[in-house]
């Protein structure tokens, strides 16, 4: 009864509170756009710090005393609108306005910066309203450059660098040191051997922003050190049809021939049917793991890669928008849908060397061997795309979105060179032919409701699905004495199966994950008389995840057994590549015989259990913003799998408390200053946890798995100052410090090839500053054209040091963290005139980093830094968009260097190149119609 009467008395109160205020409500049009709703206008009750922004709708709704009211409505570059309202407790009241600009010069900024959330104005603003140290890119940015996918784009925010043209690095740590958020849902590992995300997977079409949080609060995953990647898809909610066509020229490589062993009919949907996989109930037997005659003769014989020619690479896209009125007030559907397709290829020639030991009194060291490498890549990628958002009314939005996508890639290297430690004087023809598929699928349903003027709650489901398939990766060396050069060349035959010679290699990884998360928010309006005070805003939520990983690898070598003559064993070797491996020649009386090579760690089952559940609130002081909170993550991680000495089993549960501060302090109107600190966690992958070893051919060395590994615990301190001086500019300036406990490092093993495993290194620190800008020129000078540039220039400087500890087996104890570049510098000038002609030049460049990490018998091999330009021209007449790129415009080379004389740095003209390449300078022209 006592509990009755408290809810009572509660409600009571809280009502008394509610009628003490009444609504305002509206929605504001820009009457330059025929009165299309104005996104992202400021609203507020004069004298007071009331305020609201409207949606992307144009609506807005404020709580007001009672009373009568001076309400100011307005937005960068258009005149201020104030109206006298007189505010009745407990009612709702109307006001609905049309602002216009204050000038037809600023029309035109006012058109390409405010209509959806996807501008860089919007995402300026939302910069400076995050509670966390952000960065981020637009889609309106992004259709500015070049980029064709999310790789390409993310490479233009401040601290961040892309490795293999799809992994991204943030202040310079290494890829797995990041967590991606595709939709407030965490993103899938796409890689088998890494804890990283491609981007080059989603297409920059499909987006409309990304933002990396590079500080922790509580209502964010733990699991990261270098930032948290959230991209966003598309949401527009305009109505259009488009198609657009696309060619690409890429020089070394267009019209160039170009070799590719035959593949599946379906090779040009990027997957392999039925062509390149193991037949059903392939194997081998289980005691002398020999395969049949019968089975052998099943796998196809395409050892011989073909010559043609490479085409232009080619793009092709349709997009639709669409939004079905449901009735009712405010209740609509809105949908986007796209299909992309692209067909690409890249031809490349590398330099690669590799040298012994650099003994005393040595001043070159001699070469183990020197290898010329003729690349040819052919890639398919198809994205399927589809937004759903149901509005309903005022207060609730379901998005429901889907993201598919299909890569396959093709690729044949031949290798041609001397192996002078293992073959002599030998000349070497050596042939890795690849075909690789992987099979995407991302949903979120998604859910934001507002329950009343002070309550609000958002949540998410997520699925993700994702398939890695390796059928038939098929190498095998050839030789030919170089006293015999006119000779064919000569399969090498090995005495047991490898993972080099004469071998097939089948991979196939499956893997799917679900997971659930919901945010309540509480606002408590503060009242001091007639004055209202800053809202105290406090929010609760949970994140539960389950992913579960299959990876099952199996290879098999040919080899001549001891019993078939040698007179016939010769003629085997010396056999054309269209006939060596054929069902007349493969048999296990006189032939060659397959033999499975399959070790026991070759298979491994992982799952992975997530919860999370966090507290968090907001209040100011003055002119301090604070958000403070702590999340707390329980993760489970598990794995099994075999060796030759028995089961390997992993169960790490790991609890983690992680506190957060994020402190924002006003300077003035335009400018702020934020410190923020977070502990955070980084946990194993599943790959590097697994006694898996891969044999990289690339690289000729090893990569293995260790079921040890612990998790990595990080703290974050940042600071930064931010000036805003126009909606769309920014400049800022920033310092952060990093450290380790126990970080997760690729360290060198002993071994006779270059081998590489995961261990925790001791500790580590990573400490370095940043600059961004964005600036108009606009009113520097009385030109017109400068008038019309901007620019946008981002830099980090960056210093690290890794302490190995017991791990520095026969390596240096202390050095820079693996990956780490000391410098990024990133600058985008761009020009625009009022008949939508436009010209974009992006520049990058990062400083020298360690590719991978030496020990006593190979030294360090550094990643050098280079230079690379784009450059987009883009005019839009009518409906028709013209826009040409160029990519890699400097085509600068690819260089990796050892440190040959261990000094920690790069003297290119005493230490060794190890690999040298050019890709190409890329022309692509792209035609975009809108119905």
């Amino acid at each position: 009864m006592k509990l009755k009467f408290l809810l009572i008395a509660f409600f009571t109160m809280a009502m008394s509170f509610a009628q003490s205020n009444g609504t305002l409500t509206g929605t504001i049009t820009d009457k330059d756009m025929n009165n299309e709703p104005l996104p992202f206008a400021s609203v507020s009750v004069k004298g007071s710090s009331i305020s609201t922004n409207t949606d992307e709708s144009g609506k807005y709704t404020l709580s007001v005393p009672a009373g009568t009211h001076t309400i100011v409505f307005g937005f960068l570059g258009y005149q201020t609108v104030e109206v006298s309202v007189t505010i009745v407790a407990g009612e709702t009241q109307t006001s609905d306005q049309i602002l216009t600009s204050t000038s037809v010069q600023m029309e035109d900024v006012v058109i390409e910066t405010v209509r959806t959330r996807n501008t860089e104005s919007a995402l300026v603003l939302e910069m400076r309203e995050a509670k966390q140290i952000t960065s981020g890119i637009s889609a309106e940015q992004m259709a500015k450059s070049t980029d064709n996918n999310a790789a390409e784009a993310v490479q233009r925010v401040p601290g961040v660098t892309i490795v293999d043209g799809k992994f991204v690095m943030i202040r310079g740590l290494s890829e797995r040191y990041n967590n991606v958020l595709l939709n407030n849902s965490i993103a899938p590992s796409t890689e088998i051997d890494k804890r990283t995300f491609a981007f080059d997977l989603v297409s920059t079409s499909s987006l409309d922003k990304m933002v990396i949080y590079k500080t922790g609060s509580a209502d964010k995953p733990g699991d990261f050190a270098g930032g948290i990647i959230a991209i966003t898809t598309a949401e527009n909610t305009s109505e259009f049809t488009r198609v657009n066509v696309g060619a690409g020229y890429r020089t070394g490589t267009t019209f160039d021939d170009y070799l590719q062993s035959e593949g599946s009919n379906t090779d040009f949907l990027g997957f392999d049917k039925s062509y390149r996989p193991l037949p059903n109930g392939f194997g081998s037997n289980a005691t002398t793991r020999i395969v049949s005659d019968a089975q052998a003769h099943e796998l196809p014989n395409n050892f011989n890669p073909t010559k043609r020619t490479a085409f232009l690479d080619s793009r092709l896209g349709f997009s639709l928008g669409r939004k079905i009125n449901l009735g009712g007030t405010n209740n609509s559907l809105f949908t986007i849908n796209s299909l992309s397709y692209s067909n690409t290829y890249q031809d490349y020639n590398r330099q690669f060397t590799r040298y012994s030991t650099l003994n005393p009194g040595e001043t070159v060291a001699p070469k183990w061997f020197d290898y010329q490498d003729k690349t040819y890549q052919n890639e398919i990628n198809t994205t399927l795309f589809s937004n759903w958002i149901l509005r309903l009314g005022d207060n609730t939005k379901i998005k429901f979105k889907n993201l598919f996508n299909q890569k396959g890639r093709n690729e044949t290297t031949v290798r041609d060179g001397n192996n002078f430690l293992d073959r002599g004087n030998d000349i070497l023809k050596n042939y890795y032919l690849l075909y690789q598929s992987s099979t995407l699928y991302t949903g979120q349903l998604e859910g934001e409701h507002k329950l009343n003027s002070n309550n609000t709650l958002d949540w998410v489901v997520g699925y993700n699905d994702l398939t890695d398939n390796v059928p038939d990766f098929r190498r095998f060396r050839t030789y030919k004495q170089t006293t015999d050069v006119n000779s064919p060349y000569i399969m090498i035959d090995p005495p047991a199966s490898n993972p080099f010679d004469t071998g097939r290699y089948y991979g196939q990884l499956n893997e799917y994950s679900i997971n659930n998360g919901a945010n309540f928010t509480h606002t408590i309006k503060r009242v001091k008389g007639d004055e209202e005070l800053s809202d105290i805003i406090l929010k609760a939520g949970y994140y539960a995840s389950y992913r579960k990983r299959d990876f099952a690898a199996q290879y098999y070598t040919y080899i001549i057994p001891g019993y078939v003559p040698f007179d016939r064993a010769e003629q085997l070797r010396r056999l054309p590549l269209t006939e060596v491996f054929n069902s007349t020649n493969v048999n296990n009386q006189d032939g060659w015989s397959l033999r499975e090579g399959t070790n026991p760690t070759d298979s491994y089952k992982a799952d992975n259990t997530y919860l999370a559940g966090y507290v968090q609130g907001q209040f100011s002081v003055n002119r301090f913003d604070i958000t403070t909170g702590v999340r707390l993550e329980q993760n489970n991680q598990t794995l099994d799998s075999q060796t030759y000495a028995g089961p390997v089993n992993v169960n790490n549960n790991v609890t983690s408390v992680l506190p957060s501060l994020n402190v924002g302090y006003s300077v003035n109107e335009n400018s702020l200053v934020r410190f923020a600190y977070s502990r955070t966690v980084n946990r194993p992958e599943f790959r590097e946890l697994a006694p898996f070893l891969f044999y990289d051919y690339v690289n000729e060395a090893n990569l293995v798995g260790n079921p040890d590994l612990k998790t990595a615990k990080i703290d974050n301190i940042d600071l930064k100052y931010e000036f805003y001086p126009s909606k769309s500019e920014t400049v800022s300036i920033g310092a952060f410090y990093k450290r380790f406990t126990d970080p997760i490092e690729l360290t060198t093993q002993i071994a006779g090839n270059p081998q590489f495993v995961f261990n925790n290194a001791k500790s580590a620190n990573n400490y370095g500053v940043e600059l961004e800008a964005k600036k108009s020129f606009k009113g520097w000078t009385n030109s017109t054209i400068i008038d019309r540039m901007s620019v946008n220039l981002n830099a980090s400087y960056i210093i690290s040091e890794v302490d190995l500890g017991a791990a520095a087996v026969a390596q240096v104890q202390k050095r820079a963290l693996q990956g780490q570049s000391p410098y990024i510098v990133n600058v985008a000038l761009g020009y625009k005139d009022e008949k939508d002609f436009s010209v974009n030049l992006i520049y990058n460049r990062f400083g020298d980093r360690i590719f991978s990490a030496g020990d006593v018998n190979f030294p360090s091999i550094y990643e050098l830094s280079r230079n690379n330009l784009d450059m987009t021209i883009a005019k839009k007449v009518n409906n028709t968009t013209f826009k040409l790129g160029i990519q890699n415009l400097l085509n600068d080379k690819y260089r990796f260097y050892e440190d040959s004389n261990r000094d920690e740095k790069i003297n290119t003209s005493k230490d060794n190149a190890t690999s040298v390449l050019k890709r190409g300078t890329l022309f692509n022209l792209n035609i975009a119609y809108n119905f």
